[in-house]
């Protein structure tokens, strides 16, 4: 609105834009939680697929995945046969409700290394099934060109979940979802590699993208509390 407001006056429509003043709306979102490297174990443990995953190979790669390569969920669905290399995925498209295939968010195409056990069980998800078109996806629902839905990709999870001992209510107070995996790659990889690398394979454009990205256990904390130590232990 204000800045419809703006070109009326600019266009002489209005003699002042009574928006000027106002101001937004301060936003407080929920801190996105993540799970901790014990639970994140617990979810992709080899034999426990059958009762974690409910033996559904598909959601379990998936979550796989994005746990091991940041990637967004639309962007997940999106990945198509060519997209699969020996040793990374090639991040072009990602699947939007409405419109279908689109680019990825504010243009952020990119390669991503991909770790040999998420490596191994995507071949075992296209050895399951019978692509005929290197455009088909990986991920698909009701047919080839459509993916598996949000709603049964986050159902799928949060059943894991409880699987593994994490309720609904201690879900829900942690702030848990299918993007945490995005914040957990983030914050794994944050300090390991330089920051440029880092925004390269998460398609963030700003290091303050990555900050909000990160988060830290009290574990981490462990070099500040040297300091600490060395300055008040006396």
């Amino acid at each position: 609105m204000n800045v419809m407001l703006k070109k009326a006056v600019r266009q002489e429509y209005l003699h002042e834009n009574p928006a000027a003043k106002i101001k937004r709306l301060k936003e407080d979102p929920k801190e996105k939680g993540i799970l901790t490297i014990e639970e994140v174990k617990a979810l992709f443990r080899d034999e426990d697929i059958e009762r974690v995953w409910n033996g559904n190979l598909k959601h379990f790669t998936l979550n796989l995945l994005s746990a091991s390569t940041g990637m967004r969920m639309g962007e997940v669905q999106a990945l198509q046969v060519q997209h699969i290399h020996e040793k990374y995925i090639s991040v072009i498209h990602s699947w939007d409700r409405k419109y279908g295939l689109k680019e990825p968010k504010r243009n952020s195409k990119r390669s991503i290394p991909v770790p040999s056990k998420t490596g191994a069980y995507l071949q075992k998800v296209i050895n399951a099934s019978t692509f005929t078109k290197p455009d088909d996806l990986i991920f698909f629902g009701k047919d080839r060109t459509y993916p598996v839905r949000n709603e049964a990709i986050s159902k799928s999870f949060y059943k894991a979940l409880i699987s593994i001992g994490i309720s609904e209510e201690e879900r829900k107070a942690r702030n848990i979802t299918f993007h945490s995996w995005r914040f957990l790659y983030n914050t794994l990889l944050r300090g390991r590699i330089s920051e440029i690398k880092l925004r390269r394979l998460t398609g963030h454009r700003t290091e303050q993208m990555s900050d909000w990205y990160t988060r830290f256990d009290i574990s981490d904390y462990q070099d500040a509390l040297q300091i600490q130590e060395e300055y008040f232990n006396q």
